[in-house]
């Protein structure tokens, strides 16, 4: 019997216009306070107003968004992408997350909508601020670094389930 891996995948949005993704973010923010400050039942009118503003902001920027599903790379070839974005100064290695996720974008990303050249969005890397590259970079390093060890988990279970 052949051996299949199955490696995750995650999607993860590009917004190229700084402001609207710093917007964006900061309402999020602020409706994960709201709905944590809201404790009665009903309606929560802030945190739907909050809501309906992110909603109009991602209307706003769906031209300048890029969608983009990236899968986990198999360890060889994460290993590489650290290996050859690690420099050694003065005993220390040093790594810059924006050519981390440069050069893993070209190898990870598996689908863009709208469809979009990875070379050429690998290729802005470098011009987008750090609020803008948090999210792809996120998602890279816990695609590729994150344990997985259901070992615990299932023990557990299984103990519950035949006690």
């Amino acid at each position: 019997m052949a051996l299949t891996v199955k490696r995750k995948r995650v999607d993860v949005d590009l917004i190229l216009d700084q402001d609207t993704a710093e917007r964006i973010t900061q309402l999020g923010r602020d409706l994960t306070a709201v709905e944590q400050r809201h404790v009665t039942e009903g309606v929560n009118s802030e945190a739907k107003r909050i809501a309906g503003e992110i909603d109009e902001l991602r209307a706003s920027v769906a031209q300048d968004t890029i969608h983009l599903t990236l899968e986990a790379l198999p360890l060889s070839q994460w290993r590489q992408v650290l290996e050859e974005n690690t420099s050694v100064v003065d005993g220390q290695p040093k790594q810059r997350v924006e050519d981390i996720t440069r050069d893993a974008i070209r190898l990870m990303t598996v689908k863009t909508v709208p469809d979009t050249p990875v070379n050429d969005i690998a290729d802005i890397i470098g011009e987008l601020s750090d609020g803008q590259i948090s999210p792809i970079w996120y998602a890279i390093r816990d695609l590729n670094t994150r344990i997985a060890d259901p070992k615990a988990a299932l023990e557990n279970a299984s103990r519950i389930l035949h006690a």
